[in-house]
């Protein structure tokens, strides 16, 4: 019966029909293993990002999978992220803060900087745009962000959660972790409300 049916509905030669059937059963396969590969990396990135912030090896800073956040780093840190292989750098100081030495250093490491300079508020659209595309430039390798206190980087952490789907109260959490103030913190609340 089922050879009758094989014959009528993919016809020509058995060794056509062989052949049609094991292409269908690689793509299936293949199919299978791709999603699963995608599934593994989805649930491997929510693992990361939606984990609890963790104490750093390097002092006065915190981690979160590839990420590392906190306030001002002195040069012997800044080495110590390049030794670990921190390749991007993204400081949320104003130039006013004086951000020259902190360049240089990292030009001579060959580490990636990145200036987005925020105030004392709320991290505008056009910051948050600029810290996801320089946040997605670097593909996953580690991260450094840091400002002078860390206050700053835990608000544009937890409004970055927010924006990709991540529960607020975790994302704030997160931001708390690293640095995020009650000022910012009741900020992110308010502009959550407003959405």
């Amino acid at each position: 019966m089922f050879y009758g049916f094989s014959r009528r509905v993919l016809g020509g030669s058995n060794s056509q029909r062989v052949l049609i059937v094991a292409l269908a059963l690689v793509s299936l396969f293949l199919a299978a293993c791709g999603s699963s590969q995608s599934q593994k990396a989805a649930s491997s990135n929510e693992a990361v990002f939606k984990a609890a912030v963790q104490a750093s090896d390097v002092e006065g800073f915190r981690q979160l999978g590839p990420v590392y956040a906190g306030g001002l780093p002195t040069s012997e840190q800044l080495k110590s992220f390049a030794a670990k292989g921190v390749k991007t750098v993204i400081d949320f100081r104003k130039p006013s803060e004086g951000l020259e030495q902190e360049q240089a250093e990292l030009a001579a490491l060959g580490v990636n900087y990145v200036n987005i300079p925020l105030g004392r508020e709320l991290a505008p659209a056009e910051a948050q745009e600029k810290f996801a595309q320089a946040f997605a430039a670097a593909k996953g390798e580690k991260v450094l962000l840091h400002c002078r206190s860390g206050n700053r980087v835990g608000m544009v952490w937890s409004l970055y959660q927010i924006a990709n789907g991540v529960d607020a109260e975790l994302a704030i959490e997160q931001g708390r972790a690293m640095g995020m103030k009650s000022g910012f913190e009741k900020a992110v609340r308010a502009s959550i409300t407003k959405e």
